[in-house]
């Protein structure tokens, strides 16, 4: 699972190299909350797979800029 362990700084700093899907940049904006996966596929109204899906997609766009 993807560890998000950014400051503000670099959370916006990332965002302007890697073109993340809306889903996506929330789904990194409750990680840096310390939101559980349920609940982010509650407030997304999506399986808690989906929000697994995107995470794995998250991870493999920052790993292509790092």
């Amino acid at each position: 699972m993807l560890r998000i362990s950014f400051v503000e700084e670099e959370f916006v700093e990332l965002q302007k190299k890697v073109h993340f899907t809306p889903i996506q940049k929330r789904i990194m904006e409750y990680r840096l909350e310390e939101i559980e996966r349920v609940k982010m596929a509650d407030l997304e109204k999506v399986s808690v797979a989906t929000i697994d899906r995107e995470i794995k997609k998250i991870a493999d766009k920052i790993k292509k800029v790092i």
